[in-house]
């Protein structure tokens, strides 16, 4: 009687390890990449030392709430958009400096005086781990250069 339900069991099991075996060396790099960029931006204070609201060193997660997945909140109380589309809405223009900016423009700005800490170099590993990431969440969204955060 329990035998059908071990022959699924066995079915499934050999199809995810069948899946995995045939994944493209791309397709692993960025999956990699996304998971490592997640850690990132829920753990990593970039060497600052600003303790943040919640008693916690400051985090990108500090004000991105839920990975960036919903509204953000400031220490200060002022609400922030979500990340959702983040990565769908750059390069844009930015009003503050009067110049358009790229998605790790925008990053850096935030480690800088965000977190106080000390920004991922262009081109690093770092910052294609966290870019890669914020591609994730912006995965199904309309891509509106300039367009507004949501």
């Amino acid at each position: 009687m329990n035998q059908p339900r071990i022959r699924i069991l066995v079915g499934v099991i050999a199809l995810g390890l069948a899946t995995t075996a045939f994944a493209s060396p791309a397709s692993v790099a960025l999956s990699q990449a996304v998971k490592k960029g997640a850690h990132i931006f829920n753990t990593d204070s970039f060497g600052g030392h600003e303790p943040s609201f919640h008693g916690r060193h400051t985090t990108c997660s500090s004000c991105h709430i839920d990975g960036g997945r919903v509204m953000g909140r400031l220490p200060n109380g002022k609400r922030i958009p979500s990340l959702v589309n983040a990565a769908a809405i750059f390069p844009r223009y930015s009003p503050k400096l009067h110049k358009v900016i790229t998605l790790e423009t925008q990053i850096r700005h935030c480690v800088a005086n965000g977190l106080m800490g000390h920004p991922p170099a262009y081109g690093s590993q770092t910052m294609a781990d966290l870019v890669s990431y914020l591609g994730s969440l912006a995965h199904g969204q309309r891509v509106m250069i300039g367009g507004k955060p949501r």
